[in-house]
């Protein structure tokens, strides 16, 4: 009896085993490779979706694709909600929209003004959207932006995907934006995105307007925001104070000018490691944070008549280096302690951290009142590990 069963059980499953019955055929789909969000001026939402041309997506230079044509084209429908675009913007393309391959989402100025809690709700509940996407706000409209024309990748948002992963300033995916939303003692801030000029002019040679190809997308700051509304952006010398405060500069180049009794000129150092902890204590019953730096660098250029095999010259550079680091770390305190009254950097978080049951009786619900008149005290330490090929300057 065994004998009949088993073939019988097989003949039963193999069926089953026939195929995947809801595959979706490349052919059948539009990837979406970067998403745009607006506030249109009757309070809908446009959705802007940038969708890549596959016959235009090969790689570039012989054989491959993109034989003198775009690689992207975008396109656009309002809705009250994503969702409701979403479905507008169906209706009007031949394909199915699949957003598994978007790598960008780029909000603009006056839909993040308004609160972005309830918009980004749509990215963890749809399945396709990736949550490890980065996402940028800009001061003008995203769907400008997915419009930009690449230079080196047959799609602008491959582009500011790497320019993301170069660490040139901050680097935030939609999950972790929505973890600072949900999180205690921490304000959202992520990357402003604008397009900028590919060439810097002399005032002689600016008389001749740049034409639109010659822009590209960058970063160039910074947005604050307190809770889900934006309150602000920062500019790149503030953006490297965060970056410090959060201990997430991975890497960069600080220049310092020397005094002239010193050598004069400027020495420009690169950062090769850097670590901060953030510590706050109670001195004379008042809530104190310090912040400790201890950064490792290396330099690679120098026009100062310093002799930098000098030990004493050495402690010299090292303190103007700290002292750099501890103006760009009071440029971003400052601001969103005086102007934004928004904690981006996680010391209320450091506080719970620290001292759970005073958070919790204390600050947990007046944080906003008290992150203002903090006090911070900055403690930068560098040490230089080389100083390179030195020529005597006479």
């Amino acid at each position: 009896m065994r004998k009949f069963i088993t073939p019988l059980i097989m003949v039963m499953i193999i069926p089953c085993l026939a195929g995947c019955w809801n595959r979706v055929e490349v052919n059948d789909i539009a990837i979406v490779t970067a998403i745009g969000l607006d506030r249109m001026e009757n309070g809908d939402i446009r959705l802007s979706l940038q969708i890549g041309i596959p016959a235009n997506l090969g790689p570039i230079g012989a054989g491959g694709g993109n034989k003198g044509g775009k690689g992207t084209f975008v396109i656009s429908e309002t809705g009250e909600t994503i969702a409701d675009a979403y479905r507008k913007l169906q209706e009007k393309i031949a394909r199915r929209i699949f957003f598994s391959h978007s790598r960008v989402l780029i909000i603009g100025e006056k839909l993040a003004r308004n609160g972005v809690s309830q918009i980004i709700d749509f990215f963890p509940r749809y399945k396709e959207p990736r949550m490890n996407s980065f996402i940028m706000f800009t001061k003008g409209q995203a769907s400008e932006l997915l419009r930009s024309k690449s230079k080196l990748e047959n799609v602008s948002s491959e582009e500011t995907r790497e320019l993301n992963k170069l660490n040139v300033g901050l680097k935030v995916s939609i999950k972790g934006f929505w973890e600072m939303m949900l999180a205690e003692g921490i304000n959202p801030t992520a990357p402003a995105v604008n397009l900028k000029y590919l060439e810097v002019k002399n005032k002689s040679e600016s008389k001749t307007e740049h034409s639109p190809s010659e822009k590209t997308q960058s970063i160039v700051g910074a947005a604050v925001f307190k809770k889900d509304k934006l309150v602000g952006w920062m500019n790149e010398a503030e953006t490297r104070g965060i970056l410090w405060l959060r201990n997430t500069l991975e890497a960069g180049v600080i220049t310092v000018n020397i005094p002239k009794k010193r050598g004069g000129g400027k020495i420009s150092a690169k950062i090769i490691s850097t670590k901060t902890d953030i510590n706050p204590k109670f001195q004379g019953g008042q809530l104190t944070i310090e912040v400790n730096t201890r950064s490792e660098m290396i330099v690679v250029e120098s026009t100062s008549k310093m002799n930098l095999t000098k030990t004493k010259m050495i402690e010299i550079l090292q303190s103007k280096l700290e002292e750099d680091i501890r103006n760009k770390i009071q440029l971003a305190l400052d601001k969103a302690q005086k102007q934004f009254h928004s904690d981006i950097f996680g010391f209320g978080r450091a506080v719970y951290q620290t001292y759970p049951k005073v958070w919790n009786r204390k600050y947990k619900k007046r944080w906003d009142e008290e992150f203002p008149k903090l006090n911070v005290t900055i403690k930068p330490k560098v040490e230089v590990k080389r100083i390179g090929l030195t020529i005597e300057t006479k």
